[in-house]
């Protein structure tokens, strides 16, 4: 706004300079018309004419003793001069005429631009304000949606307790972000969940577990404490507890591999065919099993391998008890064969098979696939495997065997 007044105020002492020093040059008509355009943008008492010894030698305006001797010089240095006061703006400008020399100073009061300068102050003001009320507003309403899924989600949240803490938070008309976050927590509680059911299962099958060998230890304590028996009585009850003992203990053991709390077992070297032979042997005996064996193995040295014979006999027990249970006593077949100068063992069964969704858990404690609820099982016995597999460095592969059946694959 003082850059616009300055540039008028310009203007204004040209055609000042023009109706004053070229009167004599113009003729009546022009200088009637420049009359005329000066009294319609400056009062004549606002212009001074100086000549070069800094007298005034026309125009109206009065003694101003804010024009100084310096302001003067400026203007005749600088061709062009402007300064301000609280009253008046200023400008100077050099104007050199056919009668010499001057300097012609116009001026301009600031009441009208000062009066101009409130009322834009107050319109700025006033816009401000109503700018900071729309914007608080409009931040509400737009926080509002912006925290309107967050805050449904936090009311969700605070709505569950221990018996519904697995159900899923269910986002509707959300963004991004906000489904990212409740995709992760759902995720998140679903494995929590899952820990929950595995804890619970594990309570479970070691209160079972454990119940059976104590009861007849207690049984049998009670039983020999009735009467006086003989010293063969004895030891055949001696028999019994240490049996009982030793099925306690291995229980133990089967539980802290579940736990993962024990992990360093003692291994030496042994030969896996006579696990093998001895697993056979069993399920024959017991369930009648039908297994074919095939041996193709060229180095006799690669049956030997550094293990633990009982946890060995465990876990591939574990295995082919297994495929005689789920193809219900159909044939079975247990390959040796080698690849690549390792030892690689196949159980390969004709049974119910395993669901393609059930492979990513079947690893999993407790976890029984969708169709093995007609068979008995706690859900433990491939857990404990691959498990005892790992502290062997043993690869197990679980592979589809077509048209129906499993093939459980170890590479040793």
């Amino acid at each position: 706004m003082e850059k616009k007044e300055m540039k008028a105020l310009e203007s204004k002492s040209l055609l000042a300079a023009i109706y004053y020093l070229e009167q004599d040059e113009l003729s009546a008509t022009e200088h009637e018309n420049i009359q005329s355009q000066l009294l319609k943008t400056i009062s004549r008492k606002n212009i001074a004419i100086y000549s070069t010894n800094d007298q005034k030698v026309n125009g109206e305006m009065q003694y101003d003793t804010t024009i100084s001797d310096q302001f003067l010089q400026l203007v005749r240095q600088e061709k062009e001069a402007s300064f301000q006061t609280q009253l008046y703006f200023y400008h100077g400008r050099f104007y050199t005429d056919n009668q010499g020399d001057f300097v012609v100073v116009a001026r301009e009061p600031k009441a009208e631009f000062s009066d101009q300068m409130k009322s834009l102050l107050q319109i700025l003001f006033m816009v401000s304000v109503i700018g900071l009320i729309i914007v608080f507003i409009l931040s509400q309403y737009l926080g509002y949606i912006a925290y309107h899924p967050i805050n449904h989600f936090i009311a969700q949240i605070k709505n569950r307790n221990g018996i519904n803490f697995n159900e899923p938070i269910i986002l509707n008309n959300s963004y991004t972000e906000v489904k990212e976050l409740s995709t992760t927590y759902n995720t998140f509680i679903n494995q929590i969940a899952q820990t929950f059911n595995v804890q619970k299962n594990f309570i479970d099958y070691v209160s079972h577990e454990l119940r059976t060998p104590i009861t007849a230890l207690l049984g049998t304590l009670e039983v020999t404490n009735n009467k006086t028996r003989s010293t063969e009585e004895y030891e055949i009850v001696l028999q019994q507890l240490k049996q009982y003992t030793t099925d306690l203990q291995e229980t133990i053991n089967h539980m802290m591999l579940l736990s993962g709390a024990k992990t360093n077992f003692e291994l030496a070297p042994m030969r896996i065919d006579e696990v093998i032979w001895e697993i056979i042997e069993n399920q024959i005996v017991y369930h009648q099993a039908d297994i074919k064996v095939h041996l193709d193995v060229k180095n006799d040295q690669l049956l030997t391998t550094n293990g633990n014979s009982q946890l060995l006999n465990l876990a591939i027990g574990n295995l082919i008890s297994n495929a005689v249970k789920y193809s219900d006593n159909q044939q079975i077949q247990i390959k040796f064969s080698t690849f690549e100068d390792r030892l690689v063992l196949q159980i390969i069964d004709t049974g119910i098979g395993i669901d393609s969704t059930d492979l990513p858990n079947i690893r999993q404690n407790f976890f029984r696939g969708k169709n093995t609820s007609s068979y008995q099982g706690k859900g433990i016995g491939l857990s404990i495997a691959d498990i005892i597999f790992k502290i062997h460095h043993i690869e197990l592969e679980i592979l589809p065997n077509h048209p129906k059946g499993t093939v459980m694959r170890l590479t040793f």
